[in-house]
């Protein structure tokens, strides 16, 4: 889910590491547009760097505070950097002096993001706009303040494209603009332009009324922004979401809207830093292997304790694992490391894995052909752990529908989740992947045209 990155007005201390780029200071909205037409036109004409110069292209990253995003975005960067270009970076204020982001000589700025309303302990989201009205998108006027900050940044760095990473303002800002963009998703945040409700209801119930009446209320604040920044009067929440091309970081069957033809599939990209290599633990009885990654959340003790009474060890990630859990587990045939681990050999030697819904390693499973359980801990992990039983790879696990007795009992000897994992593995291989990721780094810095890819289904 959003979170916002500091108090209101964080975007206006742009910080900087390159002497050479001047702080930039947000004024007051103007009553008509925050650009000039003649800005809007040296905007739109400066697609292609000058010479000299790389090929600059703008990673705008607005909310989220996970290492994944992060990740992923150094991933970019160097793919970019290999393709001969310039990534610069504009982060959220507590990532800005990241120790992975201060190491390396790419300018930095803080994001543009307004404050954030604080979610009611019943919040429910229905569809993406129900996401988009607590970050501003409900607040006409911050929002032209921060697309305003956004449009600043773009033309004193007059990148030849922005890669945005759920940073909906800037999307916005580059629709307005007709700038360039992609948009590097796992789907969640990129839904189709008719912004449709999560779950499928038919155009007349009470759902999707409603969130067509919200789809409406966005689309009203979108047009008032676009008319008072540059004259755009027909701008919708619709057009936004039409705008960037978008770049999946996923494979088709995890696409919660999809799977989408239009698109172009990556995989995986994010890799953990500073990975241990731990060795599984050894047993004469338990001669299968569990992956485990958990967090301190209901259930995961529960879990844990069953895979410990099953035919298996079990290796476990568990960043923030309390010292009573770090005890209870000594000396069994279940090992918890609060440090990271080398995914691609241990996803090799696995016979199963149980997670709790990151995309990312949901993904990587599949890749490597291992079924896996999910106990997803919140909205978006439910969506992704709810495409994942869709194609008989593994199960959800619901506590209030079973136990974690018969949960892990059926993750281990339901032979048909292992083949299904295997039979999307062979899919999709390695050297696909590869190709995708290289074509989509020259699409960046303009040098191949980035269209769907065909799927192999």
């Amino acid at each position: 889910m959003m979170n916002a990155m500091g108090p209101p007005g964080a975007a206006l201390d742009l910080g900087h590491t390159q002497s050479d780029v001047e702080p930039l200071r947000l004024q007051p909205a103007p009553h008509a547009t925050g650009v000039e037409p003649a800005q809007h036109a040296a905007l739109n004409s400066r697609r292609w760097p000058a010479p000299g110069r790389r090929p600059r292209v703008l990673l705008a990253w607005e909310h989220g505070r996970n290492f994944g995003r992060l990740s992923r975005l150094l991933t970019v960067a160097r793919l970019i950097e290999q393709q001969g270009g310039e990534p610069v970076w504009v982060v959220p204020r507590s990532q800005r002096n990241a120790p992975a982001l201060v190491s390396l000589s790419h300018r930095r700025f803080v994001s543009p993001v307004i404050e954030q309303q604080i979610f009611a302990p019943d919040f429910r989201a229905d569809s993406f706009a129900d996401l988009l009205l607590p970050v501003g998108f409900d607040r006409p006027d911050a929002l032209l303040e921060a697309t305003q900050a956004w449009a600043r940044i773009i033309e004193q760095q007059q990148p030849e494209c922005v890669l945005l990473d759920y940073a909906p303002v800037a999307q916005l800002a580059c629709h307005v603009l007709g700038l360039r963009a992609f948009q590097l998703t796992n789907g969640f945040d990129a839904p189709p332009p008719d912004c449709p409700p999560y779950a499928g209801v038919r155009a007349d119930s009470a759902l999707a009324q409603r969130n067509a009446a919200r789809v409406a209320r966005l689309s009203a604040h979108i047009e008032q922004v676009a008319d008072r920044f540059a004259g755009r009067p027909r701008s919708s929440l619709e057009a936004i979401l039409r705008h960037p091309r978008k770049i999946f970081e996923c494979i088709p069957e995890l696409d919660p809207y999809g799977p989408r033809r239009q698109a172009l599939w990556l995989g995986p990209l994010g890799a953990p830093q500073d990975t241990v290599d731990v060795p599984w633990p050894e047993s004469r009885l338990q001669h299968r292997r569990v992956f485990a990654q958990m967090r301190s959340t209901a259930g995961a003790t529960e879990l844990l304790d069953e895979l410990r009474l099953s035919d298996a060890v079990t290796l476990c990630v568990w960043r923030d694992a309390p010292d009573e859990v770090m005890a209870r587990y000594r000396n069994t045939g279940v090992r918890i490391v609060r440090q990271p681990v080398r995914l691609e050999r241990v996803l090799a030697e696995a016979d199963a894995v149980v997670n709790q819904g990151s995309t990312a390693l949901v993904c990587q499973t599949l890749l490597a052909g291992k079924p896996q359980l999910i106990m997803p801990t919140d909205f978006e992990k439910l969506k992704v752990a709810q495409c994942l039983a869709a194609t008989g790879a593994g199960a959800v696990w619901h506590p209030i529908e079973c136990g974690a007795r018969e949960a892990i009992a059926r993750l281990l000897h339901t032979p048909q989740y292992a083949e299904g994992a295997r039979a999307i593995a062979a899919r999709y291989p390695a050297h696909w992947l590869e190709a995708n990721r290289n074509r989509f780094a020259r699409g960046l810095i303009g040098e191949a045209e980035i269209g769907p890819e065909p799927m192999f289904y």
